[in-house]
């Protein structure tokens, strides 16, 4: 009984910290978890879960003040998602991935909120003075995918 009253509450603890955490980490887990479970992922319905889920940190991010450190970091957490989504070999897999695309693109609210974000991180990084051609070379494993 003890074992399972512990269980229960390490579990509660495990998505309490989860959801309490930061955009970077956010997209740093959904990399390791499309990476270990994305070629059994069949079901456009979990691959419209998991985009949404990764545009939500993303605009989190962008609605965030990051440092230039910060920015750094989500950008490498953005390549290690590309690469895990090419890493998917599954010709089923890839398939609900593309239905689950093609479903949150028709998410109006959440496409405005996307655009809103990109907006303000964009006016937060010219008031940071970033060096283009740093940001550039850190954003650069995403154009590569």
């Amino acid at each position: 009984m003890k074992k399972t009253i512990f269980s229960l509450l390490a579990a509660t603890l495990c998505l309490i910290i989860t959801s309490c955490s930061n955009p970077v980490s956010k997209m740093q887990s959904l990399a390791e978890d499309i990476d270990n479970n994305g070629n059994e992922w069949t079901d456009a319905d979990k691959w419209e879960s998991v985009i949404e889920d990764a545009m939500i940190a993303a605009c989190e991010f962008m609605e965030s003040d990051f440092t230039e450190e910060e920015l750094l970091d989500f950008a490498e957490a953005l390549t290690d998602v590309g690469k895990a989504v090419n890493d998917i070999d599954d010709r089923k897999a890839k398939k609900a991935m593309q239905k689950g695309g093609k479903a949150v693109s028709k998410n109006k609210e959440l496409d405005k909120r996307m655009k809103k974000a990109m907006k303000k991180a964009d006016k937060h990084g010219k008031d940071l003075d970033l060096d283009e051609d740093e940001l550039l070379e850190a954003f650069s494993g995403l154009f590569s995918i």
